[in-house]
């Protein structure tokens, strides 16, 4: 049977809202696994059926899906998961079982892990104003964060559509991108960049007290020692952006550039648009695109993304598609998302975490988050980042673990269960500015070992023009502008 077309049929107990939530939730898992969603039960060729009731053309083939979820106040707090043994993994369910089938409510679980509901009713905010992974599900439930939950429930839900569940299996989700079996979105945020020799010194001579107190690193010490020592010489080190393009286009490949565009909190980079415009330029010009890098206060206290956006437009004379937050700040989702659209942003990239690696969402995909005010999925894309030089350094440090183990295990763990548009952040791989030389060192050991899972990486532009179609036959990202 062909099951290329699917329909969502509801019960009659779900309300406005549950029908608004559990259609994003099975639109996303529709663009993931290559469905078109029909809009009547007539153009499809099988019907999920949420909840009670007969299903509307019983000669098609029929998913019956337990309706199970439930929406929650904020006052509520954290549910608490219920792990779930299926083909080997262990799942973690929100809502439970179906009693009677022994299935769970596919839609419902998904929509908890990709709209952010158990971050939702979070109260606590480190010094920064994020919510600190101490307060996330993962640490508080002892969750994995180095596995993608949403994408194991997609999976058990498609096993389920494929052959009816008999046996337990994950399927993997095919790429809709002829010859690339899994796609890696790569970037650089541009938080310090060569513009006099007393700001680099400031930079370097910050490093080696780094060195000492946070990362504990003789070799980090050494190399800020030596890049100070070129300084003072007529070197400059943090002028990376020509060499550093020029040996990822000898890899194969494009990246994206975020750049601050009005940096006027003292955690901004100390750099002025201006000074570095002519490298953003004669990057785009080489097919490396510029992405606005929202200031430490764009979205908290200024609002000010919009306005980040159109002089980053001027400086480059090409409109940025999509952000990320510097340093990934933001107190609410909400927020953040609505900045994003009035910004007219076609993507974002700053569901990561700060301080380890992984699938924050539980999504090894890209997806569009959702509006809990308007009860609709947003009008962008969100990238998820799952490493960042940073990050990965930190959870090496604590978990004791080499950086190369842990990268490989979070690639690995997306090639695992889909093709990709996972999110990865390497601010300076060039220089041990950033982080340690060590860490530097993973991004091109893990560039060189693409090709043996036919494994692309692209620029956030690119991986959103390749895949919009997928998402667009779902019924998702209609609103989306590419024009330059």
């Amino acid at each position: 049977m062909s099951r290329s077309v699917l329909f969502l049929q509801f019960g009659t107990d779900a309300d406005a809202a549950i029908r608004s939530r559990v259609a994003y939730a099975f639109r996303v898992f529709a663009a993931i696994y290559g469905y078109s969603v029909a809009e009547s039960a007539e153009a499809a060729e099988l019907c999920c059926v949420y909840g009670d009731g007969a299903a509307t053309h019983p000669n098609k083939g029929v998913l019956r899906i337990p309706a199970r979820y439930r929406p929650r106040p904020k006052s509520a707090g954290m549910p608490t998961l219920e792990r779930f043994r299926y083909a080997n993994e262990d799942l973690y369910l929100v809502h439970g079982v179906d009693e009677a089938t022994g299935n769970p409510d596919w839609l419902g679980e998904i929509f908890e892990w990709l709209s952010s509901s158990l971050e939702l009713p979070n109260p606590g905010r480190d010094a920064v104003g994020r919510i600190p992974y101490s307060k996330t599900v993962f640490a508080r439930q002892g969750l994995s964060p180095l596995k993608p939950h949403a994408a194991l429930l997609m999976a058990w839900m498609e096993n389920v559509l494929e052959n009816g569940g008999g046996a337990e299996s994950l399927p993997k989700a095919v790429s809709p991108v002829a010859g690339i079996e899994h796609a890696v979105v790569c970037s650089h945020d541009i938080d310090f960049y060569f513009t006099s020799r007393a700001a680099a010194l400031q930079r370097l001579g910050k490093n080696l007290g780094i060195s000492l107190t946070h990362y504990r690193s003789a070799s980090y010490f050494t190399a800020n020692s030596r890049m100070i020592l070129g300084l003072l010489r007529g070197k400059r080190p943090g002028d990376y952006l020509p060499q550093m393009l020029s040996a990822i286009e000898d890899c194969g490949f494009r990246s994206t550039l975020f750049a601050v565009a009005d940096g006027e909190h003292r955690r901004d980079p100390i750099y002025r648009l201006g000074q570095v415009a002519p490298q953003l330029r004669s990057a785009a010009r080489r097919g490396f695109p510029v992405g606005v890098h929202g200031s430490y206060s764009s979205v908290i206290e200024k609002g000010s993304l919009r306005q980040e956006a159109a002089a980053l437009e001027q400086a480059v004379g090409r409109r940025p598609l999509g952000s990320r937050q510097h340093w990934l700040r933001f107190d609410r989702h909400d927020k953040l998302f609505h900045a994003i659209e009035r910004a007219g942003l076609a993507y974002d990239s700053s569901l990561g975490f700060a301080e380890t690696c992984g699938f924050r969402n539980g999504a090894s995909f890209a997806f569009p988050p959702y509006d809990f005010a308007k009860e609709e999925p947003c009008s962008f894309l969100e990238i998820p980042l799952v490493i960042m030089d940073g990050s990965l350094e930190a959870m090496s440090r604590n978990r004791r673990q080499g950086s190369q183990e842990l990268a490989d295990a979070v690639l690995g763990e997306s090639r695992k269960w889909g093709w990709g548009g996972i999110g990865i952040l390497w601010h300076n791989p060039m220089e041990a500015i950033q982080v340690p030389d060590k860490v530097n060192h993973v991004f091109w050991e893990c560039a060189k070992k693409r090709k043996r899972y036919a494994e692309q990486w692209m620029s956030a532009e690119e991986f959103v023009a390749a895949s919009l179609g997928r998402y667009q036959a779902a019924g998702l990202l209609k609103r989306i502008r590419l024009d330059a």
